[in-house]
């Protein structure tokens, strides 16, 4: 449980009453439950959807003020990595050069330009998820909103990706805040993060919501592993392993993977409705 806590104060900024003092090894055998972490942000972000699609009838605005409340939630961490990551990995040059460009705080060409991708895809994937099932054909065929359901599942089945790579490669650097993690994950750990966040989208997303179907969320979970397999041996051979950085480009990388693997799902869930 100390463990799981250390992990809340380290990956978000919510507020949390107890404070545990802190131990590396807790926190980096923590990382299998990092799915949890994400069922909360996911709870938050479902909440102020389930609010601004009252008084918000614009979607892009909606969708912005959901991933800016990510942002928020996480401190903007995991985005963080992610421009560091692009920083070094897109300088194209030696290891040891590229992990140093890594580290320096200073945002980079490279990093800006993947944080501006980013943003702008997340945005239009969301709205456009809210579009095809508020829209007019969605109405006319009794299509429910699936969006709600998605910002909810995304931030637990992303949180595989990081977990799998922690199990998979070594880490790049001698030292440093993830070392632990990826030195305490194995592959039960995967096995772990699996169950819990398929588990919960499922009887959430699938079951209780009743939005998302079942079939299209394995085969979405299954891809965006792949590519996160894919990614972890690209830093192997980038830079020798994994990093802290790379963890968190990991994550941003695999919502986006998760985003528009449902929103190719919605689309052929409407195609198909339209059909019949």
């Amino acid at each position: 449980m100390r463990g799981l806590v250390l992990l809340f104060k380290f990956m978000t900024r919510l507020p949390i009453p107890t404070n545990p003092e802190f131990d590396s090894k807790e926190l980096g055998k923590s990382m299998k439950f990092f799915p949890i972490v994400g069922i909360v942000i996911g709870a938050i972000l479902y909440g102020i959807y389930l609010l601004g699609s009252k008084y918000i009838p614009t979607s892009l605005v909606l969708a912005t003020i959901i991933v800016l409340t990510e942002v928020i939630l996480t401190g903007g961490l995991h985005l963080d990595g992610l421009a560091d990551t692009f920083d070094g990995i897109f300088s194209y040059r030696s290891k040891q050069k590229m992990l140093e460009i890594m580290k320096d705080s200073r945002l980079g060409t490279n990093g800006g330009i993947a944080l501006v991708l980013y943003f702008i895809l997340k945005i239009l994937l969301i709205a456009g998820i809210n579009d095809m099932t508020l829209g007019m054909t969605g109405a006319l065929f009794g299509f429910k909103s699936s969006v709600g359901a998605v910002v909810l599942v995304t931030p637990v089945l992303a949180r595989i990706n990081p977990v799998l790579n922690c199990a998979v490669s070594p880490y790049a650097k001698p030292s440093g805040s993830a070392r632990d993690f990826a030195e305490s994950t194995n592959k039960t750990g995967v096995l772990i993060a699996v169950a819990i966040a398929l588990l919960f989208s499922g009887v959430v997303g699938c079951g209780v919501l009743g939005v998302l179907n079942p079939l299209h969320l394995i085969n979405i979970t299954a891809i965006t592993m792949v590519l996160g397999l894919y990614f972890s041996k690209l830093m192997e051979r980038k830079i020798g392993g994994i990093t802290g950085d790379t963890l968190g480009a990991v994550l941003e990388l695999s919502e986006i993977f998760i985003l528009f693997g449902f929103y190719i799902s919605t689309a052929i869930s409407l195609s198909i409705k339209t059909l019949i």
